[in-house]
């Protein structure tokens, strides 16, 4: 499994606890290296496709709610999806043309530039009607090996990661009231930010580089298949 919310929803059903394994992937931490959230500017990063259980019009909602008491602040939301043409209609219609961004795809080393010129990470997944939900979204890893703080949601395997307070700050579901007073935070204290992304670096590398983790998965194959031989 790769969240422990995705566990409990496999043990509730029966499955038997001997046989689940929780194997989160891991993170390119050469690729996505830390600058400074402290000295970056006011600028959030969202990245990751523009799809339900991502929910990318809430967390522009909460910028929004953000960006009124702090018109400084700046909003740069990569990727596509199926949302992503009404989210860039919503852009229009609120008038936040001037302070959001949506760039689109972008490869994996302009990813990690824009996150080492961010103050924060900014995800607002929810669970949708149809019970689809995050694993553990590769994107807030990335940003954790960034350096760069999370503001995000208590939602699926994002909550195991990111330790509220400590790597980040995370609101319940559909609270865009409190995820924009969190970005109103990050924004008043740069030191903050910079101390929690540290904090978050040096959880991705104990416990999310990429080697490890496939070291971890091959063991647990390899003891798989000593069992049965």
């Amino acid at each position: 499994v790769v969240s422990r919310a995705m566990e409990q929803h496999l043990l509730a059903l029966g499955a038997p606890r001997e046989r689940l394994h929780y194997a989160v992937y891991g993170t390119d931490v050469e690729r996505f290296t830390p600058a400074d959230p402290a000295l970056a500017p006011p600028r959030f990063l969202a990245v990751g496709r523009f799809t339900d259980k991502k929910a990318p019009q809430l967390t522009l909602l909460a910028f929004r709610a953000a960006w009124l008491q702090r018109p400084e602040a700046r909003l740069t939301m990569v990727g596509r999806g199926e949302l992503w043409e009404g989210t860039r209609q919503l852009v229009k219609a609120l008038g936040l043309e001037a302070g959001v961004e949506l760039p689109g795809v972008l490869s994996p080393e302009q990813v990690a530039q824009h996150m080492r010129n961010a103050r924060a990470f900014a995800q607002h997944s929810v669970t949708t009607s149809a019970n689809d939900m995050e694993g553990t979204p590769l994107a807030v890893l990335e940003a954790m090996a960034s350096g760069l703080p999370v503001v995000s949601t208590r939602h699926a395997g994002i909550a195991d990661v990111v330790d509220h307070g400590v790597r980040g700050l995370l609101t319940d579901e559909y609270d865009i009231d409190a995820m924009a007073r969190h970005m109103v935070q990050l924004i008043d204290s740069p030191e903050q930010a910079g101390a929690m992304g540290r904090a978050g670096r040096a959880y991705v590398m104990e416990h999310h580089r990429m080697e490890d983790r496939i070291g971890a998965l091959q063991a647990l194959l390899e003891k798989v298949v000593d069992q049965r031989s």
